[in-house]
């Protein structure tokens, strides 16, 4: 791990740009240059405490549920969190994993790293670029999904990265716009839960168990 001082805790993880197609990638460096990427806008408002809302009660569902899961199919599992944020939901694990890598823009993982320790870390990366090192038991996209340039191309390279017997947790908003999405993933992947809640503004969120085709995963005994 690396520090920029005693209570920040970053750690250095390998990233790959050629995993973006060369015309997002192309895309990508003309919004920077014009200073209107979606990383730079993100880090502006992270520091300026423009996400913090996302520790609100009404958001706490959906993060309950993806943490269940990891307590429930996977304890004591390491667990790879694509997309952190500031680490909203390594915050509801509650020492259900028995190792944490979340990953996201400078400017959130900076407020992350305080929380870090030998087995909780985090690191920057785009998760379009990101390269593990070692393979996960789960690996959780919660609200970040969508920000895969290509869906089933990305989870194809996400999968690589996963143990024999691992799982995929994701959580999506209950978007029209995102039934798409479900469709391409049911088509790929075994679900082993699913599960649809509705806060008391009327914001809903779907969260799925799954398992990629040829996985190993065995389900607890189960009571009839």
């Amino acid at each position: 791990m690396t520090g920029t001082d005693s209570t920040t805790r970053v750690d250095s993880i390998r990233t790959d740009p050629a995993a973006l197609p060369l015309g997002a990638r192309l895309t990508r460096g003309v919004r920077r240059m014009l200073g209107v990427d979606r990383e730079r806008r993100w880090n502006a408002e992270y520091a300026k405490g423009g996400w913090e809302w996302l520790r609100n009660l009404d958001e706490l569902a959906h993060h309950c549920v993806l943490a269940g899961y990891v307590a429930y199919l996977k304890p004591g599992s390491a667990v790879l969190d694509v997309g952190c944020g500031e680490g909203v939901f390594q915050e509801q694990l509650r020492g259900a994993a028995g190792r944490y890598l979340g990953f996201d823009f400078e400017e959130p993982v900076r407020k992350a790293s305080r929380k870090a320790t030998e087995t909780i870390r985090f690191a920057v990366a785009d998760m379009n670029e990101f390269v593990a090192d070692e393979q996960f038991d789960v690996i959780v996209f919660n609200e970040s999904i969508y920000y895969l340039h290509d869906l089933m191309a990305g989870l194809l390279r996400y999968e690589q990265f996963l143990k024999p017997d691992g799982i995929l947790l994701i959580s999506m908003h209950g978007k029209e716009r995102n039934e798409p999405l479900w469709a391409q993933i049911d088509a790929r992947y075994s679900v082993l839960d699913a599960v649809t809640m509705v806060n008391r503004k009327g914001v809903k969120w779907t969260t799925k168990a799954l398992v990629p085709p040829g996985g190993a995963f065995e389900m607890p005994q189960q009571v009839p």
